[in-house]
């Protein structure tokens, strides 16, 4: 592991106490058994250019993940910071087909480009369950464009092919839902960077283990590569072991790998060796469990996805401008109570995996009752728009939208 060049300050978490939310300022903006009559599951929000929020989710008609039966992806959209939101639409529709690759749509992944009016989705797609996936009939992938801020989109494209080819020894895989990454340092030419990471079921040695590895894309999502992979066989996975991932980019452009566990989270660091020379050359550390270390994110028995955040704040008492990492959990037993974690980020310091995971805060608890996957993008007005599940009916749960700011998140501590 790489020597620590960040000095931690050894103080114990300080837990804040969880306010109640205000339920004049939550909106439900899908409801499970609504019109449709069906489940709906897994969040993704983006905002645009131009301040739009994109809220996207799943319809899930047969009542499941992807793999058995149609299931279609739906968005609304707000135009004034998340105080009204349009009629939902469709955005991709699953056929229903047995056997078809466009069978369903489901667990989105999406990002809106900040210098254009360019939105990328990608979703599982298909007719075949990730854990009983092979190469013959693998788990598909499928992406789509939106050029005008999720007004329109176009067809989805099936680009099953070109990612199983990067990864050979991967029998089945998906990329993480919620939020694809796009970076505030690494810029190609017309596009920032984009990062994302997958959950597959890797051949390592003679075993079949769930890996992590997170991909980049250098041209908004039309080509792809592995960040720091070489033998790409389950060896060189930043997170054996790991479940459903998330990513998110240090200040000084490290990318920090953050994987579902029981009782927390992985965490890994992928370090550059010199990223304004070569943004491609780099290493992973040893990955760590959040909860093995002094002062990490230690939740309840449940395991489950939730998202990782970088945003600007400033400390309440001293004025001074700060970069706060959140990450978002269940804190209950089971899948309930949905809340934050936050941590003060040195803004060019150099952290190591075991360093990142340590002396983190235990913030707001956004949900009372039973609540599971959460993602959040800032919006246009500084706040954060925080769109999780709650209220689980059967094989489903309300999709829900909090706007939240910095001091609710912290307990006043940062604003």
């Amino acid at each position: 592991m790489r020597s620590l060049l960040v000095s931690l300050v050894a103080l114990a978490s300080v837990q804040a106490i969880a306010q109640p939310i205000d339920p004049a300022d939550t909106q439900t903006l899908f409801e499970t058994y609504d019109t449709y009559h069906v489940p709906y599951r897994i969040p993704a929000i983006a905002t645009t250019r131009r301040g739009h929020l994109l809220a996207v989710t799943d319809r899930r008609y047969c009542g499941f993940d992807i793999g058995f039966g149609r299931i279609d992806i739906v968005a609304r959209t707000s135009r004034d910071n998340g105080r009204t939101w349009a009629p939902d639409t469709v955005i991709q529709r699953g056929s229903g087909v047995e056997g078809s690759h466009d069978c369903g749509y489901g667990d989105a992944a999406l990002v809106a480009d900040r210098t254009s009016d360019r939105v990328l989705c990608m979703s599982v797609t298909g007719h075949v369950a990730y854990i009983y996936g092979t190469r013959e009939k693998p788990n598909r992938i499928a992406r789509w464009y939106s050029p005008d801020g999720g007004k329109s989109w176009t067809k989805a494209e099936d680009v099953t092919d070109a990612f199983y080819q990067l990864l050979p020894h991967t029998r089945t895989m998906f990329i993480g839902s919620g939020r694809i990454m796009q970076s505030r340092v690494v810029r190609k030419g017309k596009y920032y960077r984009l990062y994302c990471s997958v959950l597959t079921r890797t051949q390592k040695a003679a075993e079949d283990v769930a890996c992590n590895y997170v991909l980049y894309s250098d041209d908004f999502g039309q080509t792809w590569d592995v960040l720091g992979g070489t033998t790409l066989d389950g060896f060189d996975s930043p997170c054996v072991g790991g479940d459903e991932p998330k990513t998110e980019e240090l200040p000084n452009g490290d990318v920090i790998l953050s994987s579902r566990k029981w009782y927390g989270r992985y965490f890994n660091v992928f370090h550059f060796t010199d990223i304004h020379k070569d943004a491609r050359q780099g290493s992973w550390g040893q990955c760590v469990a959040s909860h093995d270390v002094d002062g990490g994110i230690k939740v309840g028995a449940n395991s489950c996805n939730g998202e990782i955040l970088l945003v600007d704040a400033t400390e309440s008492a001293t004025r001074r401008r700060v970069k706060l990492m959140l990450q978002s959990l269940p804190f209950a037993d089971g899948r309930a109570n949905v809340g934050i974690w936050y941590k003060e980020i040195v803004p060019n310091g150099i952290y190591s995996p075991r360093a990142f995971a340590a002396y983190w805060t235990r913030g707001l608890q956004v949900s009372q009752t039973t609540s599971a996957y959460s993602t959040m993008i800032p919006q246009r007005d500084g706040r954060i728009a925080f769109f999780y599940e709650e209220n689980q009916n059967e094989n489903g749960y309300d999709m829900v939208y909090r706007p939240l700011t910095i001091s609710e998140i912290t307990g006043g501590t940062y604003k």
